[in-house]
């Protein structure tokens, strides 16, 4: 049954995708992005060609993105941290000082965030209002997330937006300078909700890859709170973000489990676990998901980079 709500919900996602074509020109720019992005070929082709058009002007290229003179990171070889991406999907190494991560779980208790499903109509809260699952003890919430807006009131997390290491292997990766940078951050809550319920409240717990608003991208995650097996990991599959069939790029973003492990094997999952503070790059275009949390709360932090 939730398989078929999620199936549903994506299903519903990608048909919107070709109603914006046939709609109103803004519209159809970002449905356009969403169906070429969906071929790496496509991705690359508009890399090069950023990195073209940036290279006749590198320091307009970078006027808007504020870079710190230094990284709070230790220093790793870009080149080499950006190709482990191209062939994994993911790379690891760049965790944060406990300071920062401290800083950041104290915006996220007092900052607004919202919620997914029908507590979304009920506006902004802070997450210390939910109880055991419950907004008010009435609405459910699975998942809470905050807007990009308010994120940028975290002092913490604008000295990652503008660290220069970070930004380097984005470049690095992406072949350009980041055109736009976004921030995200969620909270995925443990709580009595029946596990149906739990799931449908949060989308992302099905096999996936990101359509994103932009012709490249890459992402960097960092874990505000401790995550083991049993407190909502993420979990991937690796060197998944290009080697894809032609029909999976041609049907809605998500597969269940056994097609997943059926075309790429199941050794080749990767669930990240790890202490707070623990930070990867991923290209958002390989399969991944979010787990359900049982034990205790996950807030994740995302710098996604286009």
């Amino acid at each position: 049954m939730t398989s078929n709500i999620l199936t549903t919900s994506y299903s519903s996602a990608f048909s919107k995708v070709i109603k914006r074509l046939l709609s109103n020109t803004e519209d159809r720019e970002y449905a356009i992005q969403r169906l070429l992005t969906r071929f790496p070929l496509n991705r690359k082709a508009y890399s090069t060609m950023q990195n073209l058009w940036q290279q006749l002007d590198n320091s307009a290229a970078k006027k808007n993105l504020k870079i710190r003179d230094k990284s709070i990171f230790d220093h790793v070889n870009t080149i080499t941290y950006a190709e482990k991406i191209r062939q994994e999907s993911v790379a690891f190494g760049l965790n944060l000082p406990s300071s920062i991560v401290e800083e950041v779980y104290e915006y996220a208790c007092k900052a607004p965030c919202y919620g997914t499903g029908r507590v979304r109509d009920e506006g902004e809260f802070a997450i210390t209002e939910v109880k055991d699952g419950y907004l008010r003890d009435k609405y459910p919430v699975a998942l809470a997330e905050f807007n990009n807006s308010t994120l940028m009131g975290c002092e913490a997390i604008e000295k990652l937006v503008q660290d220069p290491l970070l930004l380097q292997i984005a470049r690095d990766y992406l072949n350009y300078w980041p055109t736009k940078i976004e921030r995200y951050m969620s909270w995925t809550l443990a709580s009595k909700l029946s596990e149906q319920e739990q799931k449908r409240l949060n989308e992302p717990i099905v096999y996936h890859y990101d359509l994103v608003p932009g012709y490249n991208s890459v992402r960097i995650y960092f874990y505000i709170t401790d995550i083991d097996a049993s407190s909502g990991p993420h979990v991937m599959i690796k060197g998944s973000h290009e080697k894809k069939p032609i029909a999976w790029m041609l049907a809605p973003c998500q597969q269940p489990d056994s097609e997943v492990y059926k075309y790429y094997g199941q050794e080749n999952e990767i669930v990240i676990e790890g202490k707070k503070g623990l930070g990867f790059f991923q290209d958002p275009y390989c399969f991944h998901k979010a787990t359900t949390p049982v034990t205790g709360n996950r807030l994740l932090l995302q710098i996604r980079y286009y």
